[in-house]
């Protein structure tokens, strides 16, 4: 590979069903005639890399073993709400007509109770909420013995049937994938590939990196915590909730996956699910609010900025060492330590309902590809404009 031709990755953050936006970016990313940009990036937009958090984990291990653009659009046009969740086995009586009941308002949908042969939740070993004044035949009617809303049973399945999952294609894939969990015990990130991570910087393998992309370990990195339930990796010996807790955009190790050859410099795709700002730059954007207005403006924001927050610093990181590539390129004194970088954000312009995470309404799906793939479009417009 040359200097002529970047090094392509693809970063996919985390959102539930705001995934369709990833969806329309990438049916962007692959078309064969971009207009309005510069001969360079006309043609697909394959990457070498893909980093995918919760949503992002799903969509990501797809692309990285072959689902074409077309496929996967197809597929979120398609999912519905009871494709992904259902009602916990464990939940019984009043707990359960209770969540019915929220469910089917928020999402205008009907979830049906997961068989327990299907269900991936935990049933712990004390009641949820305590009741300590009623008879423990009563809880078990009213309450039953449950510690997630929803159960991730449909979704373990539609990897596999929507999605065509399949962990020895997704191993011989010439793509390579990074996907991010968090352990529940220490609450340390932790990324599973299907290839092997080398920290060039320290010279030995990344000790946060295990090998091999399981379903189970895509399920953990979807497993919103209290929403869902916890995973367990069995190789790692470990329970895991959604690797959106504590990394949303995990960019450091996907630089490790370049390579040691610094010269070839490198294309960043990150997807957004959150309107993107540079500092400052709110006051001048008049479609954007200024304050929440509502209770439900107030939690979709205060979300989507606790997911923005780490990348904003993996940003800053990219930045720095950008600065030390172009001084050493500038003072001619190679062999180079750091390679340039040319990270590319496309995001949305406007705040997505917080309840869209666990909403996957076909209908709502169509918008949100459409709306990825216009802010694709003016993210490459902008950054190689035609000559």
């Amino acid at each position: 590979m040359t200097s002529e031709q970047p090094i392509r990755a693809l970063v996919l953050s985390g959102g539930g069903g705001r995934g369709a936006f990833h969806a329309g970016v990438y049916q962007y990313l692959m078309s064969d005639n971009k207009k309005g940009v510069d001969s360079k990036h006309k043609a697909p937009w394959k990457p070498s890399i893909v980093v995918g958090t919760s949503i992002g984990a799903v969509n990501g291990a797809a692309i990285a073993q072959g689902m074409t653009a077309d496929e996967l659009v197809a597929v979120w046009k398609q999912l519905e709400e009871q494709d992904i969740q259902g009602i916990p086995p464990g939940m019984q009586g009043m707990a359960r007509w209770i969540v019915s009941k929220l469910f089917d308002k928020i999402m205008d949908a009907k979830l049906a109770r997961v068989d327990p042969a299907h269900s991936t939740s935990p049933i712990p070993e004390e009641y949820w909420p305590p009741l300590p004044l009623v008879p423990p035949w009563l809880a078990q009617r009213l309450v039953g013995r449950w510690i997630n809303l929803l159960d991730t049973g449909p979704l373990k399945d539609t990897l596999i049937s929507r999605f065509k999952f399949n962990a020895e294609k997704l191993a011989s894939s010439d793509t390579a994938l990074l996907i991010a969990a968090t352990k529940v015990q220490t609450g340390e990130r932790v990324l599973f590939s299907n290839r092997s991570v080398y920290d060039h910087k320290r010279g030995r393998p990344r000790a946060d990196v295990w090998p091999g992309i399981t379903r189970e370990r895509i399920l953990a990195s979807c497993s919103i915590p209290l929403v869902y339930p916890w995973t367990e990796d069995k190789e790692t010996n470990s329970l895991y909730w959604d690797g959106a807790l504590v990394a949303n955009t995990p960019l450091g190790a996907a630089l490790d996956l370049m390579g040691q050859d610094v010269d070839v410099p490198s294309e960043v795709v990150i997807v957004m699910m959150t309107p993107w700002m540079e500092s400052g730059e709110a006051q001048a954007r008049s479609p954007m609010r200024q304050r929440p207005k509502s209770f439900g403006d107030a939690i979709t924001w205060m979300l989507d900025w606790m997911l923005l927050s780490s990348f904003r610093e993996n940003l800053k990181m990219i930045s720095a060492f950008n600065d030390l590539a172009e001084r050493e390129r500038k003072e001619g004194k190679p062999p180079y330590r750091y390679r340039i970088v040319k990270p590319l954000i496309v995001a949305p312009t406007k705040f997505m309902d917080a309840e869209r995470i666990i909403d996957y309404d076909g209908d709502v799906s169509a918008r949100l590809i459409d709306e990825g793939l216009k802010a694709a479009q003016k993210t490459f417009r902008d950054a190689f404009p035609a000559a």
